[in-house]
């Protein structure tokens, strides 16, 4: 797969900024990774952020911090997303077999962003079945041109050191 194929598969539902343009083949390249282990998982960056209140934040405002799977699983949310992650958390719960689930990811450097999906992934986090995700990886520049929320990201992990 390549960047192209990615953005035919993943372009029309990813809500994140994502600076197309600005992604080619010599800039970017296209991974796949499976993740199964539940630390793993919670140590994904979603596009969620926060405020410093902890309210709902947006990844444009240089004081609001973006949430790992692991600080989303962990909070209320307001109504329509709360609603769709306990949607998911009960559908996944009852689930026998491994709960797979394919989601569309951006890397830089060492640091994973989920660009969509991230209600399942929370709602499956929560739910403690065996959960499977295959990251579908769009491996890219490490700038908050391409992705803006990426300068949060790079900010949070240097106050978690």
């Amino acid at each position: 797969m390549d960047v192209s194929d990615f953005k035919t598969l993943f372009g029309d539902s990813i809500r994140a900024w994502l600076d197309w343009d600005a992604l080619h083949e010599e800039n970017a390249r296209v991974e796949d990774r499976v993740l199964s282990a539940r630390e793993d998982i919670g140590d994904l960056y979603t596009v969620w952020h926060v405020d410093p209140d902890g309210n709902p934040g947006e990844w444009s405002h240089p004081q609001h911090r973006p949430l790992t799977v692991a600080d989303a699983a962990s909070r209320s949310w307001p109504e329509g997303r709360q609603e769709k992650i306990e949607r998911f958390q009960e559908d996944f719960s009852g689930k026998h077999e491994p709960v797979v689930l394919t989601v569309p990811a951006y890397r830089a450097d060492d640091v994973l962003v989920v660009l969509d999906s991230s209600h399942r992934v929370v709602g499956g986090y929560l739910s403690e079945a065996e959960l499977r995700v295959l990251l579908v990886v769009l491996a890219g520049p490490a700038s908050s041109l391409v992705l803006p929320g990426l300068a949060q990201v790079e900010n949070h992990l240097a106050d978690r050191i």
